[in-house]
């Protein structure tokens, strides 16, 4: 896209270090030019406005434009093409493109070595990054990725066009931090009949995924120095978030029967907050028994303490109905109930939302008003009537019963071409399996050599807070194996190679 302003090219008298006042404007310019093309920002082969429009935008004379060019074009800088105008030479004198790029790996250089003033904050947070690698397309076995091809796009267009055909004043001017409505009464509604959740539309709030829904918790319940207890395994973003706030992120076991709520009262104080994933674990796939969530309740009324209940893909569940929420066994008020919908439907919608005890709305919502205000509210109204017109439903009975059959398939490919070195692991629902390397394999170099075949694997052991010598156990090793994503012979042919990939490392 063409420039519209050069202003910047020509330098004010005052602004050109060491200078008395008596260089004449057409040097000015040249310097100006000059300066840019050396540091990059103008580039080789731009095309410069026409001398009688530079002249008119920067209100200097066209003869100081000319004049200006003319030298430039003599020392190599610019060149003429007749009827096209005046470009940026392609080659650029040796020796001053070398000053440049002295100059610049210099002010690099300089930069490089200089110590980032981070906050605290930021620090704490950054303490917890993981890079996993990054596919231009989404590849097996991406554990977070749904099956796009099974969405609606055709019909979720249709609804966003109308939303703005004649858009009320909550679409123009929205107004209320907790989002639009419609959107919230739908999903007050679903929750009460799929979930068993307790609430009504003033108790949600909209929120731009569960992660959002974590940083307002911790920003409205926790001090510096506060502990929140996250489950061990457990999902990486949420311990960044988390320990953003100053607090102390304490690891709390998961077993076969989902947290241990005994190792609740082994921490050095009692934690302020408690996240789990009572339906699921990430990446496990175990469920809090009835007992630890009845021990789980009871603990947060004896201490004072906020339950944080991230429900994040409860919806698919294939072995059975879906079960009650933990929230809906609360008599306490002492559950913040967290959902989206980035794998529900697809990860770009950016939704998902909190049920909140009553006493804590003014609150997060007086918060919310301060971090980012108002949530975008296009994609709302379009998800509202998604739900109002009975489309989620449907979609959501439709992909469970295809994740179920690609679930199945991808256990049928476990147990009949690599039972001597995987074992799944037993899980009832979700988008992905975990699968534990019988030898104990290291599943750090599995991932590296399993990337670099094309396969997106997760290694199981990376969702471990890392074990202290002598004080903790070792985490499981194994592989965290998506298949939502993918149609079944994707799957085989993916799988294959998966088998072909481990067997060459032992």
């Amino acid at each position: 896209m063409p420039r519209s302003d050069y202003s910047w090219i020509y330098p004010s008298q005052s602004d050109k270090a060491g200078d008395t006042g008596g260089t004449t404007a057409y040097r000015r310019l040249y310097h100006g030019i000059r300066s840019a093309i050396l540091d990059g920002r103008l580039h080789p082969g731009e095309r410069l406005p026409a001398s009688r429009d530079l002249a008119k935008s920067l209100g200097i004379s066209r003869n100081t434009v000319v004049t200006s060019f003319d030298l430039l074009t003599s020392e190599g800088y610019l060149e003429t093409r007749v009827g096209a105008g005046s470009f940026v030479a392609r080659a650029l004198p040796d020796r001053d493109m070398q000053t440049g790029a002295t100059a610049k790996d210099s002010h690099n250089t300089a930069t490089k070595d200089r110590p980032l003033p981070l906050s605290q904050s930021a620090q704490r947070m950054l303490t917890y990054q993981r890079r996993f690698p990054r596919f231009r397309v989404a590849r097996p076995f991406n554990p977070a990725t749904p099956d796009l091809d099974g969405f609606p796009f055709d019909l979720w267009a249709r609804l966003l066009r109308r939303s703005w055909r004649a858009p009320d004043i909550d679409l123009t001017i929205p107004d209320d931090p907790l989002g639009l409505p419609l959107l919230r009464t739908e999903i007050a509604k679903w929750l009460r009949q799929s979930r068993g959740v307790n609430c009504d539309t003033d108790q949600v709030m909209i929120v731009s995924g569960a992660q959002q829904a974590l940083d307002l918790a911790a920003r409205a319940l926790v001090d510096p120095d506060d502990i929140i207890a996250t489950e061990d395994p457990g999902y990486e973003g949420i311990r960044g978030v988390l320990a953003a706030s100053g607090a102390v992120v304490q690891p709390v076991t998961v077993d076969e029967d989902g947290l241990d709520v005994d190792g609740l009262g082994k921490t050095p104080s009692p934690a302020r907050i408690v996240v789990t994933t009572p339906s699921r674990n990430y990446p496990l796939g175990t469920t809090l028994s009835l007992a630890r969530r009845l021990s789980l309740l009871q603990w947060a009324r004896d201490n004072d303490a906020w339950i944080v209940e991230d429900d994040y893909d409860s919806d698919y569940r294939y072995d059975g109905p879906p079960l009650s929420s933990l929230q809906g066994l609360d008599t306490d008020n002492r559950v913040i109930y967290v959902g989206t919908f980035s794998r529900v439907l697809f990860p770009g919608i950016r939704l998902g939302y909190l049920v909140l005890p009553r006493a804590l709305v003014p609150a997060f919502r007086g918060i919310r008003g301060f971090a980012d205000g108002v949530p975008a509210p296009t994609t709302q109204a379009a998800l509202g009537a998604f739900f109002a017109e009975g489309h989620f439903g449907s979609h959501v009975r439709k992909m469970r019963m295809q994740y179920g059959e690609r679930r199945a398939h991808l256990m049928n490919l476990i147990t009949d071409q690599a039972s001597d070195i995987l074992s799944v692991m037993p899980s009832d629902g979700g988008l992905h399996l975990c699968a534990r390397s019988i030898s104990d394999q290291d599943d750090i170099r599995m991932q590296e050599e399993l990337v670099k075949a094309g396969l997106d694997c997760r290694a199981l052991s990376s969702y471990f807070h890392r074990p202290r010598p002598g004080n903790e156990p070792s985490p499981v090793r194994g592989l965290v194996l998506g298949f939502a994503g993918w149609k079944k012979d994707v799957l085989s042919e993916s799988f294959g190679e998966l088998v072909r990939t481990i067997r060459r490392m032992s």
